[in-house]
C-alpha cells in the first residue's frame, strides 16, 4: 500500500480531495472510510458522488438502510473539458453505480447476507466490475476485506473543529492510474487567484483552471506582485 497524509482545514478542502480521489477510482474498486462519528466520512462520500454525476443531496449516511446504491451519470465517465469547479475525468472502468455502505449497525460479516452484499461482491471475493464501493465503519465487518484489494481513507479530527487529518492508502496496483501519483504526493490547495479549492489531480494545479493561471502570470509581468529578487523561469514553471 502507498500512503499520503495531509491536513484538511474545512469541508471544502475535503470535497476537493474527494474530487481528486474520484478521478483515480475505477469500476470494481472498494474504498474503506475510517474515522469516528462526525469525522466527515459522509461529506467525503458526497464529494465522490458529485464528481461521478450523483446529486450530492441524495447522499446521506445510510445508517438505517445500511446500503444505498446510486447510478453514475454516464457522461461523467468520459473525458471532459476542464471547467471552473470541475475536473477532467478519465473513464473509471465500466462503473455504472456508486454503492455506499454504512456498517455501523452490523456485528459481523455474517450480517452482510441480509443487505444483499452478494450482489456487490462476488463469491470469488471480488467487487462487481460495474460498481465503485465505499464502506463506512469497515472494522465492523473486517473479515469481508481481508482478501479483497481495497483503498483506505482515514479521517481524524485535528486542531480547529473543522480540521481533519486525512490519510489515503492505495494498493500498488492503483499507482499507475491517471492522477494517482498526484493524489499521493500533494494536498488540495486554495487557488490564490479565485479562492476556490483545487483538487490534487487537477492539471492546472495549484490554480483552479487555466484562466486563473494566466491571471496570476499576468500579475508577475505587470508588477502586481512585489518580490525581493528578480523573477526566474522556475517561478513560472508551475
Amino acid at each position: 500500500m502507498r500512503e499520503y497524509s495531509f491536513l484538511s482545514i474545512d469541508e471544502q478542502a475535503t470535497a476537493a480531495f474527494a474530487r481528486g480521489l474520484a478521478l483515480v477510482l475505477r469500476g470494481g474498486d472498494v474504498v474503506l472510510l475510517r474515522g469516528d462519528l462526525g469525522a466527515g466520512k459522509t461529506t467525503l462520500t458526497r464529494g465522490l458522488a458529485a464528481s461521478l454525476g450523483v446529486a450530492p443531496g441524495l447522499v446521506s449516511s445510510p445508517t438505517f438502510v445500511i446500503m444505498n446504491q446510486y447510478p453514475i451519470e454516464p457522461a461523467k465517465l468520459e473525458p471532459a473539458k476542464i471547467e471552473p469547479g470541475k475536473i477532467e475525468h478519465a473513464k473509471p472502468g465500466a462503473a455504472r453505480e456508486l454503492v455506499h455502505v454504512d456498517a455501523y449497525r452490523l456485528n459481523s460479516v455474517e450480517d452482510l447476507e441480509s443487505i444483499g452484499w452478494d450482489r456487490v461482491v462476488t463469491e470469488a471475493g471480488v467487487a462487481r466490475a460495474d460498481a465503485i464501493v465505499v464502506v463506512e465503519w469497515p472494522e465492523k465487518i473486517a473479515d469481508a476485506f481481508r482478501a479483497l484489494e481495497h483503498g483506505e481513507v482515514r479521517l481524524e479530527a485535528e486542531g480547529p473543529s473543522t480540521a481533519r487529518r486525512i490519510t489515503v492508502s492505495l494498493p500498488e496496483s492503483w499507482s499507475q492510474r491517471a492522477g494517482a501519483e498526484d493524489l499521493l504526493s500533494r494536498p488540495p490547495i486554495e487557488c490564490r487567484t479565485t479562492g476556490r479549492w483545487v483538487e490534487p489531480t487537477a492539471k492546472s494545479y495549484p490554480f483552479a483552471d487555466q484562466r486563473a493561471q494566466m491571471v496570476d502570470l499576468n500579475k508577475w509581468f505587470t508588477g502586481g506582485y512585489k518580490v525581493s529578487r528578480p523573477a526566474t523561469q522556475a517561478d513560472f514553471d508551475e
